[in-house]
């Protein structure tokens, strides 16, 4: 007797309805994109007791005949495919026509739909799969669907679900990734009749986030519109000093869909590259429209994840949309002080405070600056203001004026009026003052030099008059030995001198105020870190290496040096962070000043 036997329709979508319904925001996910692929400008979503009782989707899309609500609770009936080549250009957002019959098969489901040209509205109410009611009532043109007690009668998947607030956060969640994407629909979000989101349509991306995630963020990011032969590229990415400890607000989208996708993530953080502080996330909602052809979203049951044809040129398309955009725009902080204010306020103050203080005032040692040497043909009329400097003062052009362009900004033009407690510098500018880091101001310049070198394989080097004789253990050997061409590269010329022993020739000699020594024993305490092979951790080795290599905290150095410091700076691509991520530069707007002197 046989032992294999088919199973009834009922049980196929039950089963069905596991791999596509997981939990109420799966409900959730597939009744907004069926709404939004029926042309819907409004979707009104309303849910009880984190989706368990109800779930309540109306808009106003083109709505179903009678005949079509019928079979759209049928296993893979649907009106968006037809055969098999349109499964490989799939142009919506649903398509395999198992969300409504998997939704039907775990709970008590009705709709309600009426198309434009129809009089009545179509009542259809189904049960655990199966046909209770039909009729007709009136209605608006729009389709309306109630679920109430799904899991009604699979209590064994139940109790697989979390708490209410995990539940309620991935409704949250999917409607607002739906709302980010399109602007031009409203979307509105109550839980027990509390309205948890209002999203109305907009007429453009960037108000469309501020009435999401507030005005203070939306001013913040920068817009994305990259375009090549492969994929278009808009949306928004943050500033790097905007980045976040969590990734809660990072929204990837592949042609209106909402999708995880490592390599492109990889892409956005290597378009960062240097610019994060170790720990943070950047903030970015983008969208790549792709040619259908080239991408295939049937390879998960919800949708979320997709294969993509040309992998490794998309990557690339994404990293240089991020990096150009980073590149072109000021990424100079701003300090708000009534929100530092705010952030400290009412903090208890530490008991000798005196002796805790970091950096102490002290008088100016100043002795070096020789006026006669400096060069005062540079103006500053950039100022709006009238200028009274004295001839003490120093003043620091990045651009000339007419070169300083919005779209090229890099570094404003500045007045250099000195350094503080020997590690800021302090400079007037247009609005305000900058405070910049001396150690960063460096770190980054060396960082930048050397990784221009590399790239161009052009490291310069400097010989070492008496070849430095080296020491390591048999475990050290290997790691070099397996490294020694690399190290060249790098502008390390090692020699074998028998036994465990080396002879260093050359070091780079952008990091030649180092000793010898500690410069290689930097790179083989990065070997010893586990990594097997020199290219995976030479960027962490170069970073660790200017770091070293940098002026420090406590150095003194004459407003001749920091000119020197920031005309290099001002050639930097990117001349806001450090390698770690660290601010070179924060501006304080003298609005912030007068606000604090209550001049205003």
């Amino acid at each position: 007797m046989s032992k294999i036997k088919l199973l009834d329709e009922d049980l196929i979508n039950k089963i069905a309805a596991g791999e596509v319904i997981e939990r109420p925001a799966s409900v959730v996910k597939e009744l907004i994109e069926n709404s939004l692929d029926a042309g819907a400008t409004r979707i009104n979503i309303e849910i009880k007791d984190s989706g368990k009782k109800l779930i309540k989707i109306s808009d106003n899309g083109s709505g179903m005949s009678s005949e079509d609500a019928k079979k759209s609770i049928i296993r893979h009936a649907t009106s968006k495919i037809s055969n098999v080549d349109d499964l490989f250009a799939i142009q919506t957002l649903g398509f395999r026509g198992e969300a409504l019959a998997s939704i039907a098969a775990v709970s008590k489901m009705s709709i309600i739909t009426k198309q434009n040209n129809e009089l009545e509205a179509f009542n259809f109410v189904v049960e655990g799969g199966k046909e209770i009611s039909f009729g007709a009532l009136g209605a608006e043109t729009g389709t309306t669907i109630e679920i109430v007690d799904i899991f009604f009668n699979t209590p064994a998947r139940k109790k697989f679900l979390k708490t209410d607030s995990v539940e309620l956060r991935h409704i949250v969640d999917i409607v607002l990734r739906y709302a980010l994407i399109n602007e031009n629909v409203s979307f509105r979000l109550k839980h027990d009749k509390h309205e948890l989101l209002n999203s109305p349509a907009v007429e453009n991306d960037r108000n469309n986030l501020a009435s999401i995630y507030g005005t203070n963020l939306a001013k913040e990011l920068l817009e994305v519109n990259y375009q090549d032969d492969l994929v278009k590229i808009t949306g928004f990415i943050a500033k790097p000093f905007a980045a976040r400890n969590d990734k809660n607000q990072q929204h990837l989208f592949v042609n209106k869909r909402w999708i995880r996708n490592e390599d492109i993530t990889k892409a956005v953080y290597e378009g960062y590259h240097s610019l994060l502080f170790v720990g943070k996330h950047p903030v970015y909602v983008l969208n790549l429209d792709i040619n259908p052809l080239k991408i295939d979203v049937n390879v998960h049951p919800a949708k979320t994840e997709i294969k993509i044809e040309q992998k490794k040129e998309i990557y690339d398309s994404v990293l240089k949309a991020v990096r150009g955009t980073l590149e072109k725009h000021n990424l100079i902080p701003v300090m708000d002080i009534n929100i530092e204010e705010q952030l400290t306020f009412g903090t208890a103050k530490k008991e000798n405070a005196e002796k805790n203080v970091k950096y102490r005032f002290e008088s100016s040692k100043q002795e070096v600056l020789d006026i006669k040497k400096v060069n005062h043909s540079t103006s500053i009329d950039d100022f709006e203001e009238e200028s009274h400097s004295t001839p003490e003062e120093e003043v620091f052009i990045s651009k000339q004026k007419e070169e300083n362009k919005i779209e090229n900004l890099k570094l404003p033009a500045m007045k250099v009026l000195g350094q503080i407690h020997k590690t800021f510098f302090v400079a007037e500018t247009e609005g305000g003052a900058l405070f910049i880091d001396q150690h960063v101001v460096q770190e980054r310049i060396l960082y930048e030099k050397f990784m221009g070198q590399l790239m161009n394989k052009k490291v310069a080097v400097q010989e070492l008059l008496q070849g430095e004789v080296m020491e390591f253990s048999p475990a050290e050997k290997i790691y070099l030995i397996d490294n020694l061409k690399k190290l060249h590269q790098l502008g390390f010329l090692l020699e074998e001198f028998g036994g465990n022993s080396f002879v260093l020739k050359t070091v780079p000699s952008l990091f030649g105020k180092l000793q010898p020594k500690d410069l290689l024993f930097t790179v083989i305490d990065k070997l010893k870190e586990g990594k097997s092979k020199l290219e995976e951790i030479q960027e962490e080795i170069i970073t660790r290496m200017a770091c070293r290599a940098s002026v420090k905290a406590g150095d003194t150095m004459t407003i001749p040096e920091i000119q020197k410091l920031l005309e290099e700076l001002s050639n930097c691509k990117l001349p806001y962070t450090c390698p770690h991520g660290r601010a070179v530069l924060i501006k304080v707007p003298v609005d912030e000043l007068e606000k604090k002197f209550k001049r205003k």
